[in-house]
């Protein structure tokens, strides 16, 4: 199983994890970086690469 945690005072909603995810894990909503579907996740990590502001982590 996979658990996705957004730090809320790193992520300033840009967007760039949401556009690195090609399964469509994460969303942008209320100015904030939120994992909607988590059972999509490939562990890619892409999404935390992206991140300039390290908000991102994935653990499995």
């Amino acid at each position: 199983m996979v658990f996705i945690s957004v730090d809320k005072n790193k992520c300033t909603g840009c967007g760039s994890c949401v556009e690195a995810c090609r399964n469509r894990v994460l969303v942008v909503e209320n100015g904030l970086c939120r994992a909607v579907r988590v059972e999509n996740c490939k562990r890619c990590m892409s999404c935390v690469s992206m991140c300039d502001f390290d908000a991102i982590k994935v653990f499995v």
